[in-house]
């Protein structure tokens, strides 16, 4: 896809929601977030798809202390996410911030892309943003429900239109099944 055809395709976009991780492994997803938010003025969420887990939810629930889920916000500053225990995920925020991006995070309580696009459909995204290795995943990415074609599918169900561009780790950049 050229570049043309992307900022058609990514044109008018006020949120974009980008799929990554902790650790360094998603970061061509995250750098292609900050470009893409840079260039468009969009609000960007980085959401974290290493903080789901079976036996605990990464936010604080009602067993916390007192009032403890009301100091937090939806999506997270990089602030928030140290708070929350997060920082090596709060540097990235940090970092896109410092790139002159409106920049947040979200650390995700469920396996998956549904998961992902439920929470971009929930905030009004326009844009999620994927690894392209997720078109053909492996079998732990199947067994959490981390595939392309589950996102677009779940990106069908939003009446105006969820666009799910995929990430080459090279840097490339293409839309899935045209704008949603």
């Amino acid at each position: 896809m050229s570049d043309r055809q992307l900022d058609d395709a990514v044109a008018g976009a006020r949120l974009l929601v980008a799929f990554v991780s902790e650790d360094d492994e998603l970061d061509h997803v995250r750098d292609a977030a900050v470009e893409i938010g840079g260039k468009g003025g969009a609000k960007v969420i980085l959401y974290d798809r290493d903080s789901a887990s079976a036996f605990s939810d990464p936010m604080p629930n009602q067993w916390g202390s007192q009032a403890e889920g009301a100091q937090f916000g939806d999506p997270l500053s990089d602030q928030e996410l140290v708070k929350l225990g997060r920082e090596p995920f709060a540097r990235k925020v940090a970092a896109a911030r410092e790139a002159g991006v409106d920049a947040w995070g979200w650390l995700a309580s469920d396996h998956g892309t549904d998961a992902l696009v439920a929470y971009a459909r929930d905030h009004g995204a326009d844009l999620i943003l994927l690894p392209a290795d997720l078109e053909d995943p492996g079998l732990g990415e199947r067994l959490k429900g981390e595939t392309v074609d589950k996102a677009v599918e779940e990106a069908q169900e939003t009446p105006a239109g969820l666009a799910v561009v995929l990430v080459a780790a090279d840097g490339s950049t293409e839309v899935a099944a045209g704008r949603l």
